[in-house]
C-alpha cells in the first residue's frame, strides 16, 4: 500500500498541473478606457506653401547697352524715382545728335519745297493770264500747271519728312532717358542680377536687373490646397503656420484670396490659396517654406469621444463571421452613424451614437446614450493565455 501511495501522489500532482496548464490557465482580458468629456473641436486643412512679398516688381531695361554704374545692391532700401543703375549713355547721345541733324535736313527740305511751290504758283497764274490773251499755247499752260501741282505734292512730302524726323528724334531722346534706370516704388532690393561692365540685351524679352519687394512687413503665404479640401476653405478664415528657421514660433494669418486657376502637378490638382501675414518682426523672409494649417471649422463646449474609441472592436467580436459582415455593411452606411463600446461591471456593452464634426483626436457626439465622465473602451492592454500556447490580443481592431 505504501508503495502504491508513494507512486500515485506524484502522478496525481502531475495530472493536476497538466489540467491547470491546458484548461485552467486563462487570464481575463484587460481593457484600456478613457472618459467622455466636453471640449473644443477644431478642424484644420493642412498645406505647404511659400512665403512671398505681397508685391514684387522686376526692374528691367528697355534698351541694349553696357552697365556703367550701379546705385543699389542687395537689401538696399530704395524710393520711388531713385536711380538704381546707369547704362552707358554715349551711344544714345550720338543717336540723338544724328536725329537732330536729320530733323534739320528735313526742315530745310521743307523750306526749299515751299519756296519752289510759291514760284510755281506765280508762274501758273502768269501763264493763265497770257493764255487768256492768246500769247501762250495750251500746252505751255498745262506744263506750268503740272509743275505747280508737283510743287504742292513736294511740300506735303517735305512736311511728312519733318514729322518723321521729329519722331525719330523723340525715340532717340526716349532711349537716352531709358539709360537711367529708376525705381518705380518704395521698397527693398531682394535680388540684383547685373554687375558693372555687363551688357544687357533688350530684344524679345526684357532683361531683369533687380527684384524689388514693396514691403516686407506685410507678407503672404502662397499655399497649394488639395482639390479635396478646397471646398472647406473660405476667405477670412484664420490660419497658422510654422517655418523651419523658427520651429518654436507659430505665425498667424488670414485667408485673403482663393485663386480659381487650377495647378496640375503629377496628376494632382491644387489651388493657390493666399494667406496674409503680419511680418512686423521681420523674421519671415521671401522663399521660406511654410507648413500651414487653415482653421475651417470650430465648435466649443461639445460632448466629444476619442477617435480611438470609434476604431476599436473587441477581439472576440471581430472573430465572428456575422460581425465581420456587419462591419462591411457599416462601411457603406452613413459615416455620421457609428457605435462605441463601454465597460459596465466588467462587461462590454455596445452603444449606437450619431457623430458630428471631428478633428485628429476627437469627434463630436450629437446623439447617443452617453454622459460626461462615462468611460469608453479604446483598446485592450493585457494578453490572453489559453491551451498550449500564449496568444497576445491586439490593442483593438479597426472597424474600417
Amino acid at each position: 500500500m505504501n508503495k502504491y501511495l508513494i507512486l500515485g501522489i506524484p502522478c496525481l500532482i502531475a495530472t493536476i498541473v497538466v489540467s491547470i496548464y491546458f484548461f485552467g490557465n486563462t487570464e481575463s482580458t484587460q481593457y484600456k478606457t478613457e472618459k467622455i468629456d466636453r471640449g473644443t473641436i477644431a478642424k484644420y486643412v493642412t498645406a505647404t506653401g511659400t512665403i512671398n512679398p505681397v508685391r514684387t516688381v522686376i526692374i528691367g531695361s528697355q534698351v541694349t547697352g553696357l552697365i556703367s554704374k550701379l546705385y543699389a545692391d542687395y537689401n538696399s532700401e530704395v524710393r520711388t524715382g531713385q536711380i538704381v543703375a546707369q547704362i552707358d549713355p554715349i551711344p544714345f547721345e550720338h543717336q540723338v545728335k544724328r536725329a537732330e541733324a536729320a530733323l534739320a535736313i528735313a526742315v530745310s527740305s521743307l523750306e526749299k519745297a515751299k519756296v519752289t511751290s510759291k514760284n510755281n504758283r506765280r508762274n501758273y497764274h502768269r501763264s493763265k493770264k497770257l493764255y487768256a490773251k492768246k500769247v501762250v499755247s495750251i500746252e505751255e499752260l498745262d506744263s506750268v500747271r503740272t509743275a505747280y501741282e508737283a510743287g504742292l505734292a513736294d511740300t506735303k512730302l517735305a512736311e511728312a519728312q519733318v514729322l518723321q524726323a521729329k519722331a525719330a528724334l523723340d525715340i532717340a531722346k526716349t532711349d537716352l532717358k531709358h539709360t537711367v534706370i529708376l525705381s518705380p516704388l518704395n521698397g527693398i532690393v531682394i535680388s540684383r542680377n547685373v554687375d558693372v561692365g555687363q551688357t544687357v540685351v533688350s530684344s524679345f524679352q526684357t532683361p531683369t536687373l533687380f527684384n524689388i519687394a514693396e514691403d516686407l512687413v506685410h507678407m503672404q503665404v502662397n499655399t497649394n490646397v488639395d482639390e479635396a479640401d478646397i471646398g472647406m476653405v473660405k476667405v477670412g478664415q484664420d490660419a497658422k503656420f510654422t517655418v523651419d528657421a523658427f520651429p518654436e514660433d507659430v505665425f498667424e494669418g488670414k485667408v485673403s484670396e482663393i485663386r480659381m486657376a487650377p495647378i496640375l502637378f503629377q496628376n494632382v490638382v491644387t489651388y493657390d490659396t493666399i494667406i496674409s501675414v503680419d511680418n512686423s518682426s521681420l523674421k519671415l523672409k521671401p522663399g521660406m517654406t511654410a507648413n500651414t494649417s487653415i482653421l475651417v471649422d470650430r465648435v466649443e463646449d461639445v460632448l466629444q469621444v476619442p477617435n480611438a474609441a470609434l476604431r476599436y472592436t473587441p477581439s472576440e467580436v471581430f472573430k465572428s463571421d456575422t460581425d465581420k459582415k456587419a462591419l462591411i455593411d457599416r462601411k457603406s452606411s452613413a459615416k455620421t452613424r457609428s457605435h462605441i463600446w463601454v465597460l459596465e461591471n466588467g462587461k462590454l456593452r455596445r452603444l449606437e451614437i450619431k457623430l458630428g464634426r471631428g478633428d485628429d483626436s476627437f469627434t463630436e457626439i450629437l446623439e447617443g446614450d452617453l454622459k460626461e465622465g462615462q468611460e469608453v473602451v479604446i483598446g485592450e492592454t493585457a494578453p490572453v493565455t489559453a491551451g498550449k500556447g500564449q496568444q497576445k490580443v491586439p490593442w483593438g481592431r479597426s472597424r474600417y
